[in-house]
C-alpha cells in the first residue's frame, strides 16, 4: 500500500463541510473506507473520480455517476448497503472537516502515539512486539498489524455487515473465513504451511488440523519451539506465508483467479527471494528449498 493507505486505519476524519475528505479513499463512515468494506463496488468506480470528495459526491447523488459498467451481485449488495449509510450523513457547511489520529488524546499524530497504538488496551497485544522487530516490508509488517487488531475484510466480517451473502472460505470452500480459519485451520493453508516448511526441514512446525486459535496464537507459541538461531527467519516466514494467502484470498474474491497450489508455493517462494534480495535477509535461514 501508498502511505496514505497504510495510515489511514489509524486516521479517521470527522466531518465538517464534507470539502476535505475523500468520499471514495477516506476513513469518514463508521464502517471505515468505501474502498475497504465495498471493493467490489469501488472497483467499478472510474479511476479518475476517484479522488471527488464527500461534498462534491453527495450532492445529488453526484456519486452515484462515479459507478460505471454492470455491477456483480456482490456490488449491487455494497452499493444498497453504502446507500444506507449515506442517509444519516448531515455535512456542517460552517465547519471544515477535521482529522483525527485515533491513539492520542489530542487526536494529533506523533512517533509515540504511532508506536503505543501497537499496544492498544491495558496490556501489550500478544505479537505486538514481534510484528514491530520482524524483518520484512513495512507494508507487510502493517498487514500483520491490521490482522492482530482484527481488522481485516474477510468473508465472515463482511457477512457481518451485510456485505456480501455468504461468509464461505473462498480457499476451501468448506468453513466459514474468519482470521483465524484462514491462515492457519484452512485445509489449503495447512498444506501450504507443511510444504513450506518441509523446505527447511521444519514440517513438524505447521500448524495442527482443527486448530482454531489463529495465526498470532500459533505464531507466538511455534516460535519458541525454533532455535534462536533462526527464530528471526521463522517470523519473517510467517509474515510472507500470511500475506501471500491474504493476496491470494483478494485474487480470488475479487478478481476470479486463483493458483493452484503448486503455482502459489512458486509464487512464495520467488517472493521469498525477492525479500532476501531487497536486505531482509533473515529469511535466507530457513528459506531454502530442499
Amino acid at each position: 500500500r501508498e502511505v496514505h493507505d497504510r495510515f489511514q486505519d489509524s486516521v479517521r476524519i470527522v466531518l465538517g463541510d464534507g470539502g476535505d475528505a475523500l468520499f471514495w479513499l477516506d476513513n469518514w463512515l463508521p464502517a471505515g473506507p468505501i474502498k475497504e468494506f465495498a471493493p467490489a463496488l469501488f472497483q467499478a468506480v472510474r479511476p479518475m473520480r476517484r479522488k471527488r470528495t464527500v461534498r462534491d459526491a453527495l450532492l445529488d447523488h453526484t456519486w452515484v455517476r462515479d459507478i460505471g459498467g454492470g455491477l456483480s451481485a456482490a456490488a449491487l449488495a455494497e452499493y444498497a448497503s453504502l446507500w444506507d449509510m449515506l442517509l444519516d450523513v448531515q455535512l456542517d457547511h460552517s465547519t471544515p472537516d477535521r482529522f483525527v489520529w485515533k491513539w492520542s488524546a489530542s487526536g494529533v499524530f506523533s512517533c509515540a502515539s504511532a508506536y503505543a497504538s501497537m499496544f492498544d488496551g491495558t496490556a501489550p497485544l500478544i505479537g505486538a512486539k514481534e510484528i514491530w522487530k520482524t524483518s520484512a516490508p513495512p507494508k507487510v509488517r502493517f498487514f500483520m498489524w491490521l490482522l492482530l487488531h482484527g481488522r481485516l475484510w474477510t468473508a465472515h466480517r463482511r457477512w457481518r455487515h451485510g456485505l456480501q451473502p455468504a461468509a464461505t472460505c473462498v480457499l476451501c470452500e468448506q468453513e466459514d473465513e474468519s482470521q483465524e480459519h484462514l491462515f492457519v485451520a484452512c485445509a489449503i493453508t495447512r498444506e501450504l504451511w507443511f510444504r513450506i516448511l518441509s523446505w527447511a526441514g521444519a514440517q513438524q512446525l505447521a500448524p495442527p488440523p482443527g486448530g482454531s486459535t489463529g495465526v498470532i496464537v500459533w505464531w507466538m507459541d511455534t516460535r519458541l519451539r525454533v532455535p534462536s538461531s533462526r527464530r528471526g527467519a521463522f517470523d519473517s516466514l510467517v509474515l510472507l506465508v500470511s500475506w501471500e494467502v491474504w493476496k491470494e484470498r483478494n485474487r480470488r474474491t475479487f478478481d476470479g483467479n486463483c493458483l493452484n497450489l503448486s503455482q502459489l508455493l512458486q509464487r512464495i517462494k520467488d517472493e521469498g527471494e525477492e525479500w532476501i534480495g531487497a536486505g531482509f535477509s533473515k529469511l535466507a535461514a530457513m528459506f531454502v528449498e530442499t
